[in-house]
């Protein structure tokens, strides 16, 4: 997920991408006060397509991320913020990743024995669409 930022508006626009295709699966435009932890579920939410894992950065590692994952069941590929507790109940995915970080000192590892490189692929793919935007986004009528 990425976000392009529409500054005269103090809007943004979260999007997911298929790592594969470059495709835009997603969008959802917010205030700026939003952020991508906050999106991240309701991306989730909109499509119907079947998702088998999620890629994101470790600032969507928040229960409310991890939570909607698991009710969609998606396979969750987040790297736990730096010094991150184990969490109780459902979360086997990220305590593992906790496990990997606490064991080497740092979660270079977990990236490197998982499919976390899909990130950067994805990230290309955002920036590749956003020269198309031209940097800002414009509506004709806020109520879509």
């Amino acid at each position: 997920m990425s976000a392009l930022k529409t500054p005269t508006r103090g809007e943004i626009a979260h999007l997911a991408v298929d790592a594969k295709t470059h495709e835009i699966i997603c969008a959802d435009l917010s205030l700026n006060n939003v952020t991508d932890s906050e999106a991240f579920p309701c991306l989730i939410r909109q499509t119907r397509r079947k998702i088998r894992s999620a890629v994101a950065d470790g600032a969507d590692d928040t229960r409310l991320s991890h939570d909607e994952q698991r009710r969609k069941e998606i396979s969750a590929l987040i790297p736990p913020q730096r010094g991150a507790g184990y969490w109780s109940g459902e979360y086997a995915d990220r305590n593992r990743a906790v496990v990997n970080q606490r064991l080497s000192g740092s979660i270079a590892r977990w990236k490197w024995t998982t499919d976390y490189n899909r990130c950067s692929i994805a990230e290309t793919a955002i920036y590749r669409i956003k020269p198309l935007f031209g940097g800002s986004l414009t509506l004709r009528d806020d109520d879509g």
